[in-house]
């Protein structure tokens, strides 16, 4: 087969492997799934292309340095992984592949609540000394997401990141007209984070067929989120962790979300599976930049990034890190930890070639300046 040399390669080899598999292949058709006609995942990834780089000359040195910090924690590559769900359908140590390989490159990984890990588990199959953020809803049930922030003061993790772009689903109608679904998801078990269904204490073991399944669903759907500003204040009374705000897509948002105190955004379009026509994500990135700057607000970004060029577009743009969510996944079932490592690795690698080309040799020196917006050079001609 080979070794892969780009994350292209990765997806390709990856998808190959589990078209070959039937239930794999099921969950290679919900890895993938976006929202509605699939626009912001199409524009996501079409984004990069539509900023070229600038670069400076007589400036290259030998070394480039990708290391930098977020929220105070040190890490060596700034390239993150999103909280995904999806680990456990293709490996046995579920999103702790993930969080290992992230260990090993010196990368953030956020784990997410509704994953079928619990906190407490993962942070037993991880290196200590990681550095690991917790992902939660602001739930309906409260009892929820003080589970997860307690777990998460209790198990190391540094910092939580709150999604606000998901009161609802986009995604349902799709699901159901999917014949794969039901087979896929009945052997799912319902997240160990989350406590507490339709206001009662949940049988934390139970596997459910498909009637009980969707039954759960409804019962998800009417106590799961619809937040507001008054449950992100709730949330910051509860906990020390610094919070992260992921979703966020416009400038007034972001100044909005540095009142309430928050000490870092995610410029997030949820991978293109939630709002369909909204923005993709680098698009929005500077306007949000825009909007805290002079504050000590962190923006971040996630959504597109497949080569190490887009990183430092991103970076270019303002963003302190960038984040991947199906890459890590094509990773993991290609080749475990080892292929999610890989896929970090490729993403170093071509961005300290990037870097180099763009005369830069810290990321401190990768400033707007060296890319353009195709738009200016089309209106000179």
């Amino acid at each position: 087969m080979g070794e892969p040399g780009s994350l292209a390669d990765v997806e390709r080899m990856a998808s190959k492997k589990m078209r070959a598999d039937r239930k794999l292949s099921e969950i290679l058709t919900y890895i993938n799934i976006a929202s509605g006609d699939g626009q912001t995942y199409r524009d996501s990834k079409a984004a990069f292309k539509r900023w070229r780089f600038q670069p400076r000359i007589l400036t290259a040195r030998p070394q480039q340095s990708l290391c930098t910090t977020v929220l105070g924690q040190p890490i060596t590559i700034p390239v993150g992984i999103s909280p995904v769900v999806d680990y456990n359908f293709l490996h046995p140590d579920g999103a702790a592949v993930a969080g290992r390989a992230a260990a090993r490159s010196g990368a953030v990984m956020i784990l997410s609540s509704v994953a079928n890990i619990s906190l407490e588990d993962f942070a037993a199959k991880v290196p200590r000394g990681g550095c690991y953020w917790a992902h939660t809803y602001l739930f309906r049930d409260q009892r929820n997401t003080l589970n997860v922030v307690r777990q998460a003061e209790k198990h190391g993790f540094k910092a939580l990141v709150v999604t606000v772009d998901s009161p609802v689903d986009e995604r349902v109608g799709q699901l159901d007209n999917n014949d794969y679904v039901s087979e896929v998801l009945e052997e799912q078990v319902w997240s160990p984070n989350i406590r507490f269904l339709d206001g009662e204490p949940r049988d934390m073991t139970k596997k459910m067929d498909e009637t009980e399944f969707w039954a759960g669903a409804a019962k998800w759907e009417a106590s799961s989120c619809y937040p507001n500003w008054e449950d992100l204040a709730w949330l910051r009374s509860q906990t020390k962790l610094p919070i992260v705000l992921k979703g966020v897509l416009s400038g007034e948002s972001a100044r909005h979300a540095a009142e309430f105190g928050v000490a870092g955004i995610m410029v997030s379009a949820h991978g293109g599976r939630q709002l369909d026509g909204s923005p993709a994500p680098l698009d929005a990135l500077p306007d949000v930049v825009d909007a805290v700057r002079g504050t000590s607000v962190e923006v971040y970004m996630d959504g597109g990034v497949r080569t190490g060029n887009d990183v430092v577009k991103a970076l270019a743009l303002g963003a302190r890190a960038v984040f991947i969510g199906r890459p890590a996944l094509y990773g993991t079932a290609l080749g475990g930890e080892e292929g999610v490592y890989k896929v970090l690795q490729i993403l170093k690698r071509e961005t300290e070639i990037c870097m180099a080309l763009n005369g830069c040799s810290t990321l401190q020196e990768i400033t707007r300046s060296i890319v353009k917006h195709e738009t200016e050079f089309h209106s000179k001609l």
